[in-house]
């Protein structure tokens, strides 16, 4: 049995449960969805069948003007990697790695979450110098860490994996020799060691557990709702692209994919007012105005610190002057504005939140500059 598979297993989709789905709710038949899924492969747009439906792109609104600027998954890092730029230095590595981009972040005075402890097995990445970092290495450590009534609430995640595969916030102690996770259910703490000890080979980090500010708490629930906001490295600076609040399933332990209704929400990345809320499945819905409070809409509110965090992602950013775009992961806390992670290849949440292509009229002329400038700078192959 897994404790931390869930999410993983939500990611999976299913194209026949889809398409018998969009056909009941009234969209195409399963045939003529078929028909339009064969002229998506044999145009060679890239598009997966999934994405056909997360941004119903069998709407007579979506054809060739939308699939022009449209950056399908099976793209989108050759779109990020059109905009890095070798001779000013890449920091893959180091972006790939939870625990030294912490560090480094750390060591440049930001705003940071805390990781307290980090399974670290043999063959691992060397740990970065973070002050007070406890380092398990055995099952019989994480055990021992995971059944200390004061290391919980702890918030454990992958030290180098992606989509909150593996993520889980562990809530507390419950009977003898088991731990109580977020969503009530249980595990042996053995074996939740023992998993932890077999699936991730690269380590695994226990860090403090943020939850939003009191503020916007009721509209996205006990879990943190993370904000991505994408930064680009132009001729003018470093500019904010977009932003996008992801509210996390009423029964999930984070923002990742899930079984239940997830709401995306675009952010004026001026001034922190949500300004579009989307069912990230159900493109047949139409705009919401509510997150999870029923008394209170959340589709006009602006989220609390947001100067200060589009401040944070610029001075982030600096770290890093060989990515012309980084995706960040911000939370806001009661405490003001953590920068959480740093993205090398964001997956770009915009297309969904707006349902408008991410090479839009508005949002292009900022991809343009960037890709100038990476071309000042040896890259800006292969532009889009």
């Amino acid at each position: 049995m897994s404790f931390l598979g869930e999410t993983a297993e939500a990611g999976t989709y299913d194209i026949m449960g889809a398409i018998n789905d969009l056909a009941a709710k009234g969209g195409p038949s399963p045939w003529r969805q078929a028909l339009h899924l064969v002229g998506l492969a044999v145009a060679g747009k890239g598009v997966r069948p999934e994405e056909y439906f997360t941004y119903a792109l069998w709407r007579k609104d979506r054809g060739r003007a939308f699939l022009k600027g449209f950056i399908p998954n099976r793209r989108m890092r050759a779109f990020n990697a059109s905009l890095k730029m070798p001779v000013r230095g890449l920091a893959d590595a180091v972006m790939n790695d939870k625990l030294a981009t912490e560090a480094l972040l750390r060591s440049r005075g930001l705003p940071v979450s805390r990781t307290r402890a980090v399974w670290q097995p043999p063959g691992a990445a060397a740990l970065p110098d973070l002050p007070g970092l406890a380092v398990l290495e055995t099952p019989a450590a994480l055990a021992a860490f995971l059944g200390e009534a004061r290391n919980l609430p702890t918030f454990g995640k992958p030290r180098a994996d992606s989509f909150a595969r593996g993520a889980a916030v562990i809530e507390g102690l419950a009977d003898p020799g088991t731990v109580r996770f977020l969503t009530g259910t249980t595990a042996p703490i053995p074996a939740l060691a023992a998993e932890i000890a077999r699936d991730w080979g690269q380590g695994y980090l226990f860090q403090d557990f943020y939850q939003c500010a009191s503020s916007i708490r009721s509209h996205t629930g006990q879990a943190m709702a993370s904000v991505r906001i994408v930064t680009l490295w132009t001729d003018r600076g470093i500019e904010p692209w977009y932003a996008v609040i992801r509210l996390p399933a009423k029964t999930a332990m984070h923002d990742g994919d899930a079984f239940d209704l997830r709401i995306w929400g675009l952010v004026d990345v001026a001034d922190g007012k949500i300004v579009k809320l989307r069912s990230l499945r159900d493109p047949l819905s139409a705009d919401m105005t509510h997150g999870h409070d029923p008394e209170r809409p959340f589709l006009g509110t602006t989220l609390p610190d947001w100067s200060r965090a589009v401040e944070m992602c610029r001075e982030g950013h600096l770290c890093f002057p060989g990515h012309g775009i980084i995706g960040w992961d911000v939370f806001l806390t009661d405490d003001g504005a953590l920068l959480n992670e740093a993205n090398v290849t964001p997956g770009h949440v915009y297309q969904v939140a707006a349902q408008r292509p991410l090479l839009n009229p508005e949002m292009r002329p900022a991809y343009d500059r960037a890709l100038a400038f990476a071309r000042q700078h040896g890259g800006g192959l292969g532009g889009f």
